[in-house]
């Protein structure tokens, strides 16, 4: 029996690598949808839910946020599909994360064409394969995040907490590190998926 898809990503060459994979298997495989951004995803899937939903972690979306949130709403609003995330991200709290929303699977972008048909027909993975001890970012971190996400400098957000320099650079450093980032753009990415640019 055919079971219904949809495939979603903001980058036009994943969304047709996901196409393209599905294709090879249109003896199992029917996508009926597909979006480049959060609130198309949610507009088709409430005209007509599927058997699967693949989808980017990270996309644009004006009514509905991405990351963690847009996983919540998905298993919570349509628990009979299985929902397979796709990431660029391999940090372990955030993967922890996505494991207890429920999901069936999480791929990495860069291993597709090999484990994306075979981890559909797989049983869900394993949670204890990837969870870790929770790690918690401390207030303070957390407020830095926010405001890093906004746009600001480290410079500018310690005139806005009043803090000093120093000790908000310090304050990234341990998030990044929490986190497992090694870059700015992985702390970004590692931030918005954990929903703290909402």
């Amino acid at each position: 029996m055919l079971k219904t898809v949809l495939i979603a990503d903001d980058h036009p060459v994943y969304l047709l690598g996901l196409r393209t994979l599905l294709q090879t298997r249109n003896d199992l495989y029917q996508i009926v949808h597909e979006a480049t951004s959060v609130d198309e995803m949610m507009e088709k899937l409430v005209c007509q839910p599927v058997d699967i939903i693949i989808t980017d972690l990270s996309m644009p979306g004006a009514t509905y946020p991405d990351g963690l949130s847009m996983i919540q709403t998905l298993t919570r609003r349509y628990p009979q599909s299985q929902v397979t995330v796709i990431t660029m991200l391999s940090n372990p709290e955030l993967l922890a994360s996505l494991w207890r929303q429920g999901v069936h699977a999480v791929l990495s972008k860069n291993s597709l064409s090999t484990e994306l048909i075979k981890t559909l027909r797989s049983p869900p993975q394993r949670r204890s394969t990837i969870e870790r001890p929770e790690v918690h970012l401390t207030q303070r971190e957390t407020e830095v995040l926010r405001l890093l996400l906004c746009g600001l400098t480290v410079n500018q957000i310690s005139e806005q907490l009043h803090r000093a320099k120093q000790t908000v650079s310090t304050q990234k450093m341990s998030a990044m590190r929490k986190l497992g980032a090694k870059t700015d753009y992985e702390l970004f990415q590692c931030a918005q998926s954990l929903g703290l640019g909402n």
